[in-house]
């Protein structure tokens, strides 16, 4: 609050003043008001204030003490005059509290005035009384500047004045709210604002760690919104935002995160076998780091951590070696939580133990035998080596669990070691054993297989002692050629057999000397199978044809079986022979789709199958019909199913008027569907196509007709004219069209019949007879269906006369007017006529109704008349019809034509005719193009006319007409000629050597005719002369000399006129030469040609040389008349020309026939052959020499045979090919040949080799041995030298080995390898200067197996995990973790490389658990056996003792893990040592000791029970049972009830020497004979004696109002009984007394409260008090009310002079705090899992623990200020006299009018952490009206 200070002096103006005349009833209102507005007042700042002196008084009696007044101003010390104001807003932005000082000698009143500073308009004034001392100002606006005068009325009239200035306080702002909206350096604040003014907002942003201001901002008044950015991530912040007006300021504040960064990486990596490193980077905007470690074998949490912003590592102790764990990690910041990156590693696993190698009972078979090591494992892998080279013969994988294998067909007289590796994850621990040896046996096994391939064979046999092995193949009939190999070589591949061919093998062991006996074993190869199978249905429905391409060779016939494919159920086979090529199966089902298998046979063999399916063409359904189902909205569809199978039935239903189409897939088995939803009135088609594989067969199309819908709403009115009848309608929807069917009213004969389409609402009939009754039906029809509408009765209008005309009778000077019969009915017509521009009137007539003309005589000549004529029938008219007539004027005579001598120009004169005329009009009319030329209209008094710009040589005819109005008088026609033009654009030219034509083109229209002359140049004679028509534009003179020159003229003729045109000269065709031929061809540059003179002349010869194909000239030449050869040079090679030799003759040329020729082409150039890489093809390529050629032909050769193994012709284009089906590793001699027409030019030849094939079949196993792998691969017969093996590393790369093998060799072992690698192998196949390499394959060494596994529990949850290092390398080792509880997979832990130890966290307490470790290489694994670890439980915690008198309550937290039961032990201490024990097994984690004894001690040890029946630690409590509580003694039995049902409970009617009397109950019963109540009664509530059977029931139960307190402690409570509504509540309630019943009460005292067993005394039952049903009237209620108030007012009249002073000082000496109770007990939080067993021990024995706590509950905050509470004017508005608000948190109500205390209600603000807190009451608070808030108590 701001207050203003100023000091103003001024002349004493002396006001007089009445003394106070009201009665002291009416005083002590404003008394009363300022008395308690100055005690709630607080602070007093120092002011100075306008001070004026008191005024001169008017009166004569004061003018002594007026002067001594004015005297003593002067004196320092005489404060009389100064009211000393000051001014407080106690906490409320809307009001002000104005104190003073009261003057000396007193003041008789005050008047107080409040305004805006400055303004001077006042906004309040009041007054006080005498004695008040303070004012409070409501209402008014937060933030504002305030001026108020306090003016005092002395004595004697006189007044003293003083002003001050104050602001109120601002308000704070309201709905703060902060939020980062998911950002990490923003956070946005926004705010609605402050209620009053202000002068802006002061935000200020604190960091929440440091408390360093971190923003500090002033912003506007208006601003409601602020963005910080450049906060730090992951970090709180504190928010204050001040509302600032002077300089007072109102604050609130929030707080709220920054969204979190997360790290940018995270690493996971073993530290032992049972630890695990996690380390990160980049967390630094995070608060908190939440890390989650998960067992991935168990799928358990086995450890989270919660590290604090700044730690970047930690390490994960105590987990499962072996085991793979996966880490997540979040980063967390107040309540945003982001997840971050996640990382997963392993811990090692333990190495087997006691491996040993020993002869199995199997033939050629060993077997191992090793211990299980601790711990856990994923698999062993077990590899067998060969004892001499270390070899690996075997690699086997087996279960975690196991401890032997056996290793099975071994090759006989070796020597082998066993290595047993434990894989778990990538990490591997192994141990070896000693060396073991197998029996030898002699060779068997023997087998010859042509493993499908009809090329060769593939010999293989049983590995035998030896030192090699002797081998025969050969043809049954021929005998075959032997080879030897060495020992080690178990199979051998016979390449480039003949397929289908029966071979024989022989196989013997070799052993120094001596060779065993042949093993002997033939065999077949497989035939190839047919080429270019087909089945095809050729469109029948019954029949299939395969067809095929016979094989090469090698086969016996072929087989094929014809199945159903979907039944698979054989419909025929078949079985021919080698020279079949097709087969057709026959009888077979429409649709149905069938497969073809078919082989070729060779012996026992056959080929590969080729397959192929098809369907046969399925039958179109029929009877497909289409029917109407008598709906609009419906059609049914049905069909016939023809025979066959079918997948489905499409339909397909769709309409012309409609875009969308149906279609509707059916099942096979359905023959109907019905279409609903359709449109009324529309004709569908349909459809119906059976589908059958990728094939259909469609029905015809069926249509129908939904039926249509009526139409409504039909109405006839008159049309638009007499003749339209105006139909319409409401359309209804569907139907094609409609037909409006029109009858005569009288009859029923349809006499119109009208088809209007779907979509018109109405329809204009015309045509009709007007002024007739006419019917009106509509029918709708859609195809053969029609719907009627209703009728409708109309009316048409008679019509006027149709064609009037008003025309000239001849001569006779007279009009008829004609017209034509309407139709229609009529009873005459009128007729009316004017003549135009007359004033005189119209002369009418009239005409009966049947005529149709008039004559009207006696008109004037050349006159126009205006003739009108209505029809009348009855009381209609027609429209009237008007015409115009005129007279006919005379005609011009004597008119004549001439010509002057011009070709366009025509001059005609008449003379002038008698008679009137408006004008005349000349007409040319052309006679030559039978069209009117010209039209000029000329004045009247016109007698000639000129023409110009006429067509030459045209005949022209003219007419002149006198006119009148429409009407006109013809003179007589006279023609005549203007002269023609001579020709134009004549040209000559000779069609042939014989003839001459000559043409023109006429100017403008030509002439009548032409006049053709043609003249000999030569001898100027006349060789012809032609008479030709106008329509002529040419004219062909023949019979002439070739080659000629004559000149032509052509003359142009009109009538007697005539023009010619200049001569032209021309020339005759020459004839084209003979005999052209080339004389000589074969050059590559040159062509030499000649012929020989045709008959006639000409001027020479030219010759043009042409490329043939191209079409463009290459060479031209012209040649004198006498040549007659020519030769072209510098042509270009291999290409072939045409020849053109013409004979010239002026322009004209005469070309003989075309003849070609070549030139000789060269050889290509660059010749090469290249080998591309493939084995069976090479690839030519060469460029193009200089010039053209046809093509190339490349020839290839076997350069060892000499024979042609490939020939081929490619374009001249063309500059590569690939020969391909060539033999591999052959070598090819390539000859080239440019080809053009007839010539041949070969070039130089060029030879090249073919690729080898790349090894087929390749296969690597390492066959269990560590340190060897054993490579195959099938050999070719033909196109290498030799086979290289190369070696590698995968990983690295670097070269293993590196071996060459001959090109018989199909195997070979490499040894002496790395145990646990991996290996990638390339087998290259070479021949001459290349080599094919076949793809790469890998394979992996056994890896090592772990040894000892151990496990150590330790604590509840962790378990360490240790073994021996693992030997050898590995991909990586796992330790994998079992939990027999749970069935899924077990958990699996990777580890690092060189771990012997694992630690496994976030174990369940209480179970067992087994684990094992495997190391892993590649697919190969070895692992240790199971070993069983059980987990001890977990001790309980916040073990709470609850106690009783004879019992005690136990509760404790829950111990997390697998729990069987608690086990609580009870052992009473006394002084002599203890001697027995009390032992109780329980579920759950609360326990009830009964029996015990009162006020003893008791040592209890609670331990868990684990389900491995383990037990954890005990944890120890010592526990006291209480003092059996007493009830109170009795002092007096004798209470005091008031009539309303009160009764007065006084504090002396029990003792509390048996302990403190915790609460007073009252006991109503309607039982008039009992004397007490019994301590049954207190289970009784209101709820059963009211609606029940109990007559006794605790009505009331209250806390002890009567507790020691600082204040005064009143002697008596009163409790009335029966005011509270219950409704059904079964609880303790003071509800209604039943009307008409006789209640007594008993009041009750209990030193502990208990419905079962309570520790109460009762006083007797009270007299009976009636309780009536009618309640008083309410005249009597308002005066006993109005009666009281006037009482309490004189009371409060009387005393308050003596008051004043001492309530003053009584409430400054208030105190400030309370005596804390002594016994209150500290509670610790109670966890959330245990929250229902506390919640059920406190409402056990009838809620008595609840009722504890609520005593605890009432000396807490004694200490706070009560100040409102404890007004005299407040007590009655208190429920429980304990039970108050706080000063600082009561709930404020708006004030009523001038009473101060009516704000004050019975509740507190208490903080909850809800979205909107507020005022939380006692009991549901209703509505506060003025009139009860006196009486309504709630508390909180």
């Amino acid at each position: 609050m701001r207050i203003v200070l100023g000091m103003a002096t001024s002349r004493a103006t002396l006001v007089p003043m009445r003394p106070p005349l009201l009665p002291l009833l009416v005083l002590w209102v404003p008394w009363l008001l300022g008395t308690l507005a100055e005690g709630l007042s607080s602070g007093h700042p120092t002011l100075a204030v306008s001070h004026r002196s008191p005024s001169v008084p008017q009166g004569e009696g004061c003018n002594r003490t007026a002067r001594a007044g004015a005297e003593g101003q002067d004196a320092p010390s005489d404060r009389g005059m100064f009211l000393n104001l000051s001014v407080s807003d106690r906490g409320r932005s809307d009001s002000l509290l104005l104190s003073w000082d009261e003057p000396e000698g007193g003041a008789e009143g005050y008047l107080l005035a409040l305004s805006y500073l400055g303004s001077g308009t006042l906004l309040q004034n009041g007054s006080a009384g005498p004695n008040t001392t303070s004012f409070w100002f409501h209402g008014l606006t937060p933030g504002t500047y305030y001026e108020v005068e306090v003016t005092a009325t002395l004595a004697c009239m006189d007044t003293a004045r003083e002003t001050v200035t104050a602001q109120t306080s601002p308000t704070p702002v309201r709905n703060l709210s902060l939020s980062s909206s998911g950002s990490s350096a923003a956070l946005h604040a926004s705010w609605e604002h402050a209620s009053g003014q202000r002068d802006g907002y002061h935000l200020a942003l604190y960091h929440g760690d440091s408390q360093m201001l971190v923003r500090n901002v002033s912003v506007l008044p208006n601003a409601s919104t602020f963005l910080f950015d450049g906060l730090l991530a992951g970090s709180e912040y504190a928010l204050k935002v001040s509302t600032l007006s002077g300089p007072s300021q109102a604050s609130t504040s929030i707080h709220q995160w920054t969204a979190p960064s997360i790290p940018t990486q995270l690493w996971l990596s073993p530290g032992s076998s049972t630890s695990l490193l996690a380390s990160w980077a980049g967390a630094g905007g995070a608060a908190w780091l939440h890390l989650v470690l998960r067992n991935l074998l168990t799928q358990t949490v086995t450890k989270t951590l919660s590290a604090k912003r700044g730690l970047t590592s930690y390490t994960f102790q105590h987990l499962h070696p072996g085991t793979q764990y996966w880490l997540g990690l979040s980063a967390v910041a107040g309540p945003y939580t982001v997840e971050g990156p996640n990382a997963t590693a392993w811990t090692y696993p333990l190495s087997p133990t006691n491996v040993t190698l020993s002869n199995a009972e199997e033939q050629s078979s060993l077997q191992a035998h090793w211990s299980t090591p601790a711990g856990e494992r994923d698999f062993y892998l077990v590899t067998l080596r060969e004892a001499e080279d270390g070899t690996p013969a075997r690699n086997i994988s087996v279960g975690g669990d196991s401890s032997h294998v056996t290793f099975h067909g071994l090759s006989p007289g070796k020597q082998y070691s066993v290595q047993v590796t434990a894989v778990a994850g990538p990490y591997r621990a192994s141990a070896h054993s000693a060396a073991a040896w197998t029996q030898p046996l002699a060779p068997s096994g023997v087998s010859l297989s042509s493993q499908g391939s009809p090329y060769s064979l593939l010999a293989s046999w049983e590995e035998a002692m030896g030192e090699s092995y002797l081998l025969a193949l050969g043809r049954v009939e021929h005998p075959g050629e032997n080879s030897s190999l060495l020992r080690g070589v178990t199979n051998f591949t016979y390449e480039g057999l003949r397929p289908g061919t029966l071979y024989t093998f022989e196989v013997s062991t070799v052993a120094g000397p001596y060779t065993s006996a042949p093993r002997r074993i033939t065999n077949w190869t497989h035939p190839l199978p047919p080429e270019q199978l087909t089945l095809s249905n050729r469109g029948q429905s019954t029949s299939l044809q395969a067809s095929w391409r016979a094989a090469p060779a090698g086969n016996t016939g072929y087989t094929g079986t014809l199945r159903e494919t979907k039944s698979q159920e054989q419909v025929g086979n078949m079985s021919v022979g080698n020279n079949w090529t097709n087969i057709t199966f026959e009888d077979l089902v429409p649709g149905r789709q069938y497969t073809l298998e078919m082989a070729a046979l060779a012996g026992p063999y056959r080929s590969s199958v080729r397959s192929v399916t098809e369907w046969t063409y399925p039958l179109a359904p029929s009877g497909v019909t289409l029917t109407n189902t008598r709906r609009p909205l419906g059609l049914s569809a049905f069909w016939d199913k023809a025979a066959g199978d079918v997948d489905q039935f499409h339909l397909q239903l769709y309409s012309k008027s409609h875009p969308m189409q149906r279609n509707i897939s059916v099942g096979p088995n359905t023959h109907n569907f019905t279409f609903l939803g359709l449109s009324p009135g529309v004709q569908y088609f349909l459809k119906v196509t059976v589908l059958a594989g990728p094939y259909r067969s469609s029905s015809h199309f069926a249509t129908e007709w939904t039926y249509p819908l009526s139409l409504a709403n039909v109405s006839a009115q008159p049309g638009r004219s007499p003749q339209e009848l105006h139909v319409s309608w409401v359309e209804s929807g569907g139907g094609r069209d409609h037909l409006v069917q029109l009858s005569v009213a009288e009859s029923l004969s349809i006499i119109r019949n009208v088809s209007v389409p779907r979509g018109v609402t109405h329809l204009d009939l015309e045509g009709l007879v007007p002024g007739s009754r006419y019917r009106v039906e509509i029918i709708s029809q859609a195809g053969p269906h029609r719907t009627s509408s209703q009728t409708a009765i109309g009316y048409t209008v008679p019509l006027p006369p149709l064609s009037l005309s008003a025309s000239p009778v001849s001569t006779a000077w007279a009009l008829a007017v004609h017209w034509e019969t309407p139709p229609g009915q009529r009873d005459g017509y009128l007729l009316s006529v004017h003549e135009e521009g007359s004033s005189s009137p119209a002369r009418n007539l009239e005409a009966g109704k049947d005529s149709t003309n008039i004559t009207l005589g006696r008109l004037a000549p050349g006159t126009c008349y205006l003739v009108g004529i209505w029809a009348v029938a009855g009381p209609y008219h027609s429209l009237p019809r008007n015409t115009s007539g005129c007279t006919v004027p005379a005609a011009p005579t004597n008119l004549s034509l001439t010509n002057p001598g011009s070709s366009s120009e025509l001059h005609a004169w008449w003379n002038k005719p008698p008679g009137r005329r408006d004008h005349y009009r000349a007409v040319l009319y052309s006679l030559t193009t039978r069209s009117r030329e010209r039209v000029q209209t000329l004045s009247q008094d016109a007698q000639n006319v000129t023409w110009t710009h006429l067509e030459a040589g045209s005949k022209f005819a003219v007419q002149v007409f006198a006119v009148k109005g429409f009407f006109e008088a013809s003179s007589t026609n006279v023609t005549q000629w203007t002269y023609p033009l001579a020709p134009s654009n004549v040209t000559l030219s000779s069609p042939s050597a014989s003839a001459l034509r000559a043409s023109w083109a006429a100017t403008g229209h030509g002439a009548e005719g032409y006049v053709v002359e043609l003249h000999d140049t030569a001898s100027s004679s006349r060789a012809g002369h032609t008479v030709l028509a106008g329509d002529a534009r040419s004219h062909t003179f023949k019979n002439l000399n070739p080659g000629t020159r004559y000149s032509v003229a052509v003359r142009a003729t009109a009538g007697p006129y005539h023009t010619s045109t200049p001569n032209l000269t021309h020339c005759t065709r020459p004839l084209p030469p003979i005999s052209v031929h080339f004389l000589s061809m074969g050059h590559p540059d040159r062509l030499s040609v000649s012929w020989g003179a045709a008959a006639g002349g000409r001027d020479g010869y030219t010759l043009t040389l042409y490329y043939t194909r191209l079409g463009t000239m290459a060479a031209t030449a012209s040649a004198g008349r006498d040549t007659h050869n020519f030769t072209f040079t510098g042509l270009s090679p291999g290409r072939q020309y045409s020849l053109e030799a013409s004979a010239t003759a002026g322009p004209y040329q005469a070309a003989a026939t075309n003849i070609s020729g070549w030139t000789r082409p060269l050889p290509p150039a660059a010749v090469r052959l290249l080998s591309t890489g493939h084995p069976d093809r090479l690839s030519a390529s060469w460029e193009a020499a200089a010039g053209e050629r046809d093509g190339y032909t490349v020839t290839l050769h076997h350069a060892r045979l000499g024979t042609v193994a490939a020939t081929a012709s490619v374009g001249r284009d063309t500059h590569n090919f690939t020969f391909t089906g060539l033999a591999p590793g052959s070598k090819y001699v390539l000859e080239m040949v440019s080809v053009a027409g007839p010539y041949r030019t070969p070039a130089g030849n060029v030879s090249n080799w073919t690729y080898p094939l790349a090894p087929q079949n390749v296969y690597m196993t390492n066959q269990g041995y560590p340190n060897r792998l054993s490579v195959s691969w099938r050999a070719e017969p033909h196109g290498q030298d030799g086979y290289r093996l190369l070696l590698y590393h995968s990983g690295s790369g670097i070269l293993a080995a590196n071996t060459s093998v001959g090109k018989g060799t199909s195997k070979f072992t490499f040894s002496g390898l790395a145990p646990g690698h991996k290996y990638l192998l390339e087998v290259v196949s070479m021949a001459g200067p290349y080599a094919a390499s076949a793809e790469n394959i890998s394979d992996w060494t056994i890896p090592s197996v772990p040894k000892n596994l151990s496990a150590v529990a330790e604590g509840n949850n962790t378990m360490l995990i240790s073994w021996d290092s693992v030997p050898g390398q590995q991909d990586n080792c796992q330790l994998w973790l079992r939990d027999p509880r749970n069935g899924s997979l077990p958990s699996r832990h990777t580890l690092a490389k060189g771990q012997v130890q694992h630690l496994l966290q976030g174990l369940v307490p209480g179970r067992n658990y087994s684990i094992s470790l495997s190391c892993v290489a590649g697919p190969y694994w070895s692992s240790t056996k199971l070993l069983a670890v059980p987990m001890e439980p977990n001790p309980v915690e916040d073990v709470q003792c609850l106690p009783e008198s004879r019992s005690l309550f136990l509760n404790w937290t829950s111990s997390p893990g697998d729990v069987e039961a608690y086990e609580v032990v009870t052992e009473r201490l006394f002084d002599r040592p203890s001697t027995s024990k009390y032992i109780v097994s329980v579920p759950t984690s609360m326990a009830r000791l009964e029996g015990l004894g009162p006020d003893s001690s008791y040592r209890i040890t609670v331990s868990t029970v684990g389900m491995n029946a383990v037990r954890s630690r005990a944890v120890p409590l010592l526990c006291n049972t209480t003092v059996e509580a007493l009830p109170p003694p009795l002092r007096a039995d004798v209470f005091q009830v008031e009539a309303s049902s009160t009764v007065i409970i006084s504090s002396d009617l029990f003792s509390e020497e048996n302990g403190q009397i915790e609460y007073y109950g009252v006991v109503a019963t309607t039982n008039d004979s009992l004397l007490r109540p019994t301590q049954k009664t207190m289970s009784s509530t209101w709820y059963d004696h009211y609606y029940g059977m109990e007559d006794s029931y605790l009505a009331v139960l209250i806390p002890n109002p009567f507790h020691p307190s600082p204040r005064r402690s009143p002697e008596t409570w009163r409790v009335p009984v029966g005011t509270e509504e219950c409704g059904q509540s079964r609880a303790t309630c003071n509800g209604k007394l039943k009307a008409n019943e006789q209640y007594r009460f008993s009041i009750a005292a209990f030193t502990k409260y208990d419905p079962v067993a309570p520790a109460v005394s009762f006083t007797t039952f009270s007299a009976a008090q009636s309780v009536d049903a009618t309640p008083l009237p309410m005249p009597v209620i308002a005066g006993i009310v109005v009666g009281f108030l006037l009482t309490l007012t004189a009371i409060f009249a009387l005393v308050y002079w003596r008051q004043l002073r001492a309530r003053r000082t009584q409430k400054n000496s208030l105190p400030q705090e309370m005596v804390t109770y002594s016994l209150r007990n500290v509670h610790r939080p109670i966890p959330i899992q245990n929250f229902k067993q506390y919640y059920e021990m406190k409402t056990a024995s009838g809620n008595h623990a609840f009722f504890q706590e609520f005593e605890e509950l009432k000396e807490v905050g004694k200490e706070q200020p009560k100040v409102e509470a404890e007004l005299t004017a407040n007590v009655s508005k208190n429920r429980y006299p304990h039970v108050l608000p706080y000063d600082h948190s009561r709930v404020k109500l708006s004030q009523l009018g001038e009473d101060p205390h009516s704000d004050y209600i019975n509740a507190n603000f208490i903080p909850l952490h809800l979205n909107n807190p507020g005022a939380v009451p006692a009991s549901p608070i209703r509505e506060l009206s003025p009139g009860n808030r006196q009486g309504t108590q709630h508390a909180v």
